[in-house]
C-alpha cells in the first residue's frame, strides 16, 4: 500500500501530538518545589537578612564541621560558645527538601555531635543561627557528607 501526501501529513501531526502529550506528562511528574515554602516572605525581609549576615561575617571562621566515623562534629570557638543563648542548626539539602535536618537547643560545650543516620550522603548547606542580647547571627557553610 502506498501513502499519499495527505496520509503523510496526518501521520506527522499525530506523531507530533503524541510527543507533545508525552512531554507534558513527563514535565508534570517532575519535582518543582520552591527553595523554601515561605519564599516570598523571605524575599520581602531581605534587608533584615543582610544586616544579620553582615553582623555575623566576623564569626565565619569560628565554626568548623568535620566528618568523624558515623558522626558529624561541629566545633565552635570560645567566642561563639560564650555568646550563644539559643541556637538553631539547619542542614539544608538543595536537591531534596525531604532530606533537610534541623536541630534546636542550647550550646553547652565547644562541640556538638550529630549522628549521620539523620542525614543522607551528599551536599548540604549548613546554617548555624544563634541569638545573643536580642541580636540574631547566621553563618552558612557548604558541606559534603561522605
Amino acid at each position: 500500500m502506498r501513502l499519499n501526501w495527505g496520509d503523510g501529513i496526518f501521520i506527522f501531526l499525530m506523531g507530533f501530538i503524541a510527543l507533545a502529550i508525552v512531554f507534558i506528562v513527563f514535565s508534570f511528574r517532575q519535582n518543582n518545589d520552591l527553595v523554601t515554602s515561605d519564599y516570598y516572605e523571605k524575599g520581602a525581609d531581605f534587608t533584615h537578612q543582610m544586616e544579620i549576615t553582615g553582623r555575623s561575617a566576623v564569626f565565619n571562621d569560628s565554626i568548623r564541621i568535620l566528618n568523624h566515623n558515623n558522626n558529624l562534629v561541629a566545633r565552635f570557638s570560645k567566642s561563639i560558645n560564650q555568646m550563644t543563648d539559643s541556637m538553631h542548626l539547619y542542614f539544608y539539602r538543595p536537591s531534596d527538601k525531604r532530606l533537610d535536618y534541623q536541630f534546636w537547643g542550647i550550646l553547652r560545650s565547644d562541640s556538638l555531635i550529630i549522628s549521620k543516620e539523620h542525614l543522607a550522603i551528599g551536599r548540604y548547606q549548613v546554617k548555624f543561627q544563634w541569638s545573643h542580647d536580642h541580636n540574631s547571627y547566621l553563618i552558612e557553610k557548604d558541606f559534603f557528607i561522605e
